[in-house]
């Protein structure tokens, strides 16, 4: 759903919370509308909303605006009981076909307007109460976010809903991740020409990241940030060369003459290609190898499939995922100017042990998945950079696969599939990934 390139939804941190996002057959129908009561200085924020899929967080982040979410029943009705004592507007969240709520309504002082309507009353009121938003000169809110925090502005193309009542002074907070979490970055508070003293307003900002203390210009824009990690995140000539090979390999091994890729599958992706097709909690880390054409009929990969090694290698680590292991192999002759190393990690596999050192088409495992998991057995796929000597094994999967987890760098793989003649890019089929 676009509103005038204008798109308000709720986290899907926050919808985890809500229990909305169960998995498995056995899911319950989740409500049909959720509700989100925002302060009277609120329509400042409303009025700031930019050009990109955003959400206003729920309470529990001391440095974000917001207010807890309400449930509303399941039912069709509009009703809140709170409704008359909300002291500024209430947003309505609906349902959508892809199981995401998006903001439709605004209600203030038992008004209903559509959200496009509100928006452009919110300028408008912005507009005669503060005057012209402005930036507030060397004022900024200041964070070490973790990588919850961190993913969720990632989400947002680095815009945060900004509580001014959280000012802090320019002292960067000490709190800090392990395993080398510890981005720094700030979002300027901004104010409007009519308030004489300046003070700030609840709206839209997007942060700077710290580069480096001690360098002349050490904030940069995200757009800055989101090029460098792009310009790093490439795949290194020795993996793009083997996976072709690999990749065929692989195809035989499996009895197909293709791989079919629906949405869901490729790197990047937000959707879920299995159940209902929900938004993902993060983006894709890598490739799903679920099926395949086999004389012309689509196929599952069978379990039992070798898992080999794109390139010869070290065993970093085996981990425990979701529905199985996944194998991560560190290429040591594959660095970058700041020592990361590049390395592959095959999940969702079962292992039987392999040793320290792996030659190139040296089976890792084999694809299958644990007992009472709902998901097809399929085969993931990512290429990443880490720092050197990273305790794979201390920091687990759950962790080193966030994509707000700053110190992987994730390497984009769908230039590989997209030219390969294996591959076949293809619409969505319900009906076939329905089932177990």
């Amino acid at each position: 759903m676009r509103i005038n390139q204008r798109f308000l939804r709720i986290a899907v941190t926050d919808m985890a919370m809500l229990k909305v996002r169960i998995r498995g057959s056995r899911r319950p129908n989740p409500p049909k509308f959720f509700y989100q009561n925002l302060p009277p200085e609120g329509i400042a924020l409303l009025a700031t909303i930019p050009d990109h899929k955003v959400s206003i967080p729920a309470a529990g982040s001391s440095w974000r605006g917001g207010r807890k979410f309400v449930k509303a029943q399941t039912t069709n009705s509009l009703k809140v009981s709170w409704e008359a004592d909300a002291p500024g507007p209430i947003v309505v969240y609906q349902l959508q076909q892809d199981c995401n709520y998006a903001a439709v309504a605004v209600r203030v002082n038992g008004h209903n307007y559509s959200f496009e309507e509100f928006i452009e009353i919110a300028r408008r009121r912005t507009l005669d109460c503060f005057g012209n938003l402005e930036k507030i000169p060397d004022r900024y809110v200041y964070i070490v976010p973790d990588k919850e925090e961190w993913g969720s502005i990632l989400r947002d193309n680095g815009y945060v809903a900004l509580n001014p009542e959280n000012f802090s002074p320019p002292v960067l907070s000490s709190k800090t991740e392990r395993y080398g979490h510890a981005i720094q970055i700030r979002a300027p508070l901004y104010s409007g020409d009519k308030l004489p003293e300046r003070n700030p307003l609840p709206v839209f900002s997007r942060v700077e990241i710290l580069q480096g203390a001690y360098v002349e210009n050490p904030w940069v824009d995200f757009e800055e940030y989101l090029n460098v990690r792009t310009r790093l995140a490439v795949v290194p000539g020795t993996i793009a060369g083997g996976f072709s090979e690999w990749l065929a390999g692989l195809t035989k091994e499996s009895g197909f003459d293709k791989w079919r890729f629906r949405p869901g599958m490729a790197f990047g992706e937000r959707t879920e290609w299995w159940g209902p097709r929900g938004r993902r909690r993060t983006v894709h880390e890598g490739l799903d190898f679920v099926e395949g054409f086999r004389s012309g009929e689509i196929s599952l990969i069978p379990e039992g499939v070798p898992v080999r090694a794109i390139a010869s290698g070290e065993i970093a680590a085996t981990l425990d995922d979701f529905m199985g292991k996944t194998v991560v192999v560190r290429h040591p002759s594959l660095t970058l100017s700041g020592g990361e190393v590049f390395h592959t990690l095959f999940s969702h596999v079962q292992t039987e042990g392999s040793p320290p050192i792996v030659n190139k088409g040296e089976i890792l495992g084999r694809v299958g998945r644990r007992t009472g998991i709902h998901i097809r057995p399929h085969l993931h796929l990512t290429g990443a950079w880490f720092p050197a000597g990273f305790p794979f094994a201390e920091a687990g999967i759950d962790t080193i696969m966030h994509p707000g987890f700053t110190p992987a760098i994730l390497a984009d793989l769908n230039g590989l599939i997209e030219i390969s003649p294996l591959c076949v890019m293809s619409p969505d089929d319900k009906e076939f990934l329905a089932g177990d």
